[in-house]
C-alpha cells in the first residue's frame, strides 16, 4: 500500500486548488493580495473577488493581504484549499488571528505543507 509521500512521488505534478474570497464591507478598499511572495492582485474593490489558482502539492503556502482603509470599511476572507475549508474555521493560526481585516497592516497565514498540516490542525493524525 501506497503512502501520501509515495504517491507525491509517482505523480509530482500533483497541484492544490487555491481559492480565497474577499467579501468587502464598504467601498473602493485598496488590497493586495500576495500567494507566496507574488502579488495576485492589487486594486481597489467593492464587490466580492475571488481569487483562485493552484500551487504543487508540496510547497508552502503563504498567503498575505494588505489594505489600506478609511474607518469603517474592512475585508473579509474565506480560503479553502483543494475544498477543504480554511477560513473562518482555522482563523487562530493566522496572524492576525481573524477572518476580518479592519486595519491597515498586513494580515497572513502559513502553511508548511498542505495536508500534513491539515490533518494536524483538524484532528484526524498524521499522514505518514
Amino acid at each position: 500500500m501506497k503512502n501520501f509521500y509515495d504517491s507525491t512521488i509517482i505523480k509530482p505534478n500533483l497541484e492544490l486548488t487555491v481559492n480565497l474570497i474577499l467579501l468587502p464591507h464598504g467601498n473602493n478598499i485598496p488590497c493586495e493580495v500576495s500567494i507566496n511572495d507574488k502579488i495576485v492582485f492589487n486594486d481597489q474593490i467593492s464587490e466580492v473577488k475571488t481569487i483562485t489558482g493552484t500551487l504543487p502539492l508540496n510547497d508552502p503556502i503563504s498567503i498575505a493581504v494588505k489594505i489600506n482603509r478609511e474607518h469603517p470599511q474592512a475585508v473579509q476572507l474565506v480560503l479553502a484549499i483543494d475544498e477543504q475549508e480554511v477560513l473562518p474555521r482555522y482563523q487562530h493560526l493566522a496572524v492576525p488571528a481573524t477572518d476580518y481585516i479592519d486595519f491597515n497592516d498586513e494580515w497572513t497565514i502559513d502553511i508548511p505543507n498542505f495536508y500534513p498540516w491539515f490533518h494536524k490542525v483538524s484532528g484526524q493524525g498524521w499522514i505518514l
